[in-house]
Formats: C-alpha cells, structure tokens, sequence
C-alpha cells in the first residue's frame, strides 16, 4: 500500500493523488517571480550566422518602442512552410515523411499552390549520417564535411528541405516580390551559415524583399521569461488594440551579426498573439515589410498571423488521414518486401498504447 503524500490546502483542490504537496504553489511561485524580474538581459538563442552561442545584450522589455504600424497593399507575396511525420519508429530507426510547400499571393487571393508528393526516408545508426549528408548536398549543392547532431532527424529533413524550397522561391520571385518563410531568417544549428548568407544575398540580387515570421519564439528576457509575451502584454495596456511593432534588434551588436532587423510584432488589433518577426535588408524599408504583413493578418480563421504563410501551412501539414495512409502503404510495402504481418506489429508495437487506454 502506497501512502499518499500529505497535501497542501492548494493542492486538494485536485487531490492529493494528483499533484504532490505544495508543488503547485512551489510551480506558481516561480513562474510568477520569473515574469516579475528575470534580469536585465535580452537573450536570442541559437541561429546566430557563426555565433555559435546565445546572443546576449543589456535590455528590458520597457526599453524597446511600440510603434505603430499603418496597413499596406500586400502586393505579390510567396509563402514557404514545411511539414512532416513520423510513419514508423523502430525505436533504433525511424521512417520519416515530410515536404515543403508554397503558395503565391496575388491582387488579394491565392494564385498559385505547390505542394509536392511527401519525401520519405529510412534513417537509423550510421545510415542518418549518409542520409543527412545527402539531404545536405541538395541543400549546399556539395557534399558536406560534417553534419550537425540529429536528435530529431524528422525535423531536420523537414527544415532543409524548406531552405530548399526558399532559396527557389526567391529565385522565381520578381523584384519588388515579398517572400515569407516560417521561422526565423538567421537559421538555427541545423542550417549552415552558408545556406543563411546565400538566401540573404540572392534576395538583395533580385531586389526581392524577406521575411520570417516566428511561431514559437526563442527571444527571452534573462532567466527564460518569454519577451514576446511580455510585448503582448505591455501592448493590450499601452496601445490596444491596434498594430504595432517594437524593434528588438536595436543594440549595435545586432548590426554586426544579423543581415536584418528583429521585431516583435502584432499584426491585427483583436489578434489573440504577436510574433517574433524578422526582415531582412532590402529594397523595403522594414516598416514598409511591416505594414505589408499588416495587410496580410486580417483573415477571420487565422486573424493575426500573415494568410499566405497559413495556407503554406496548410498545403505541406501531413496529419490525420494522411499519417494513417502512409502508414498503411508502407505496411504493405513491407509485405510486397517479405515481412508477415506478424512481424510488422511485433516490430512497431508500443506498450505505451495498451496502457493508455484506460
């Protein structure tokens, strides 16, 4: 017999065999005396061109101006965003799908969609490391010296590939052309620096403006305190509900880094969220990217963040019946390959389903 924990008068609110005495004050006591006072630093983590670490400068969410941000006409915009799923997980090896999409944006609706069949690939031990040297090569257009660490090799695949599909869509873009990609435009530790100067550079050739557009933010004020939230917060109070923009990347650091500016944006005057946004340099000023985005967050299904860059979401996802249908056909493809049934559902079992069922 296992002898409960005594609770404290907080935690019967849902039993003692649900939380652990006092743990939920000890949770909420942190997490208030985080947003409270975190420090007095502004942290950017990963994705610096050859940084290497975090970049850190002096800051305070006060510090940095909401501006407002006047609507423009959007004009002709490109939307790239990737998707990807896991279809089997061997636990030493996994079977990985995924794709990038794009869309065109044009005199006020979706012109054009790309969405290409799904990528798949067997990876597992000393075989991830060719496969990534190959996804690579397609990526830099030579073959790679190293690769970076995998934890999550699904996840690469999906990010190289939307670098992939970035670099061609800003090549196909005319100038004047606005290209959005989801993330931020400064890469992360998957992504060589030389992929990042390369877009970059291709963009200012063809006069092409570039942003990205961040969902989940790794901007932070001191000890993890989420800075776009932070924004968010100290707008509804100061400005309302109107669109704004505050300049993040205001320190002189930032200039001798980042081939852009770094803002926090909201984008819509009823929009639930801000986001992290970066513009690159270009032939737009970034307040004219800003108010060009603006005009793009206004649809009623995704008020706030910029239409093209949803439904490239939307074209590249892989969830539901098309997880269920790649995985049935690579079943079969097992079959066609020898494997009894038997041995598909030995192989792929997971205990875990058969104790959550209850």
């Amino acid at each position: 017999m296992v002898t409960p924990v005594p609770a404290g008068p907080a935690d019967e609110l849902v039993g003692a065999d649900r939380v652990a005495g006092g743990r939920l004050e000890a949770a909420a006591t942190y997490v208030v005396d985080l947003l409270r006072d975190p420090g007095g630093e502004i942290r950017v983590v990963g994705g610096q061109l050859d940084l290497g670490r975090d970049l850190v400068v002096p800051g305070h969410p006060d510090d940095f101006a909401l501006t407002r941000v006047e609507p423009r006409d959007p004009g002709t915009v490109w939307a790239v965003d990737g998707g990807s799923c896991v279809v089997a997980d061997g636990r030493a090896f996994q079977v990985a799908a995924f794709r990038a999409a794009r869309v065109r944006f044009a005199e006020g609706g979706i012109r054009q969609v790309d969405a290409p069949a799904l990528d798949l690939r067997a990876v597992s031990g000393h075989a991830l490391e060719e496969a990534a040297r190959d996804a690579l090569e397609e990526l830099l257009g030579h073959r790679p010296e190293s690769v970076p660490e995998l934890k999550r090799p699904v996840d690469a695949f999906r990010e190289w590939a939307e670098w992939r599909s970035a670099l061609h869509t800003v090549a196909d873009a005319a100038a004047g052309d606005l290209v959005l990609v989801d993330g931020s435009l400064h890469g992360g530790p998957l992504v060589p620096a030389d992929v990042v100067r390369r877009l970059h550079a291709l963009a200012l050739e063809r006069a092409v403006s570039l942003a990205g557009v961040v969902k989940a933010s790794t901007l932070y004020w001191g000890r993890n305190a989420p800075l776009v939230t932070l924004l968010k917060r100290r707008g509804d109070r100061e400005v309302g509900r109107d669109t704004w923009a505050a300049r993040i990347s205001t320190d002189p650091l930032f200039g001798r880094l980042y081939v852009g500016e770094i803002f926090v944006a909201h984008l819509a005057p009823t929009a639930p969220y801000a986001f992290r946004v970066d513009v690159a340099r270009g032939p737009s000023a970034p307040e004219e990217v800003l108010g060009r985005l603006v005009g793009l967050a206004r649809d009623p299904a995704f008020v706030g963040y910029p239409y093209p860059l949803a439904r490239a979401h939307q074209a590249a996802r892989v969830t539901g019946y098309a997880v269920a249908d790649l995985r049935r056909a690579f079943r079969a493809a097992l079959g066609r390959h020898g494997m009894s049934e038997d041995d598909v559902e030995v192989l792929f079992q997971d205990f875990h389903e058969v104790l959550n069922r209850s």
